[in-house]
């Protein structure tokens, strides 16, 4: 992963313009807009990209290109594969499940009491802007249904059999 990264910070590197500033600093100039100073002695750059990760970036690349050396031994010890065998050259040991525990003599730790926060308590939670929304829900879709003809796509108040209904001939009462 180290040595794709490098690749592209060389390829990205070969449109760099190079100035020697002293011995181990150089200025290293993207066009007129871009300029960074690299240190090869302290291993910085100015783009800070170098110190986070660990791999040169494309303005060190170009420095160390500058000077003739090889960008390779610019990559930090970590991502080598001796580090990386020495890491995991012991093995793990499994850890003992919660009831195998040796019980503690020390007193249990409680949670503090609740206290009661003046001011008037809110009446709705408030959800979370991830979480649905649950309230007066859409009747889109629904399919209505008369209670006086028992058919589909009216209710009382469109039903033609308005004057057979006692609803509507008494004004809405019930009698």
């Amino acid at each position: 992963m180290a040595l794709k990264v490098l690749q592209e910070n060389i390829a990205k590197s070969m449109k760099y313009v190079v100035h020697w500033n002293s011995q181990y600093g150089y200025e290293v100039k993207e066009g007129h807009t871009s300029k960074h100073i690299v240190n090869l002695n302290m291993l910085t750059c100015t783009c800070r990209a170098w110190i986070l990760k660990g791999i040169p970036c494309a303005h060190v690349v170009a420095a160390i290109h500058f000077k003739k050396l090889e960008s390779v031994n610019y990559i930090a010890h970590s991502y080598h594969r001796e580090t990386y065998m020495k890491t995991y050259s012991h093995f793990l040991q499994p850890v003992q499940n919660m009831e195998m525990w040796p019980e503690s003599q020390n007193l249990s730790v409680i949670p503090p009491k609740v206290r009661v926060m003046p001011g008037r308590t809110k009446k709705v939670r408030r959800r979370e802007p991830t979480e649905n929304k649950i309230g007066k829900l859409s009747k889109r879709g629904t399919q209505m249904t008369c209670n006086n003809c028992h058919a589909k796509g009216h209710n009382k108040k469109g039903c033609h059999k308005a004057t057979q209904c006692p609803t509507r001939s008494t004004g809405g009462a019930k009698s």
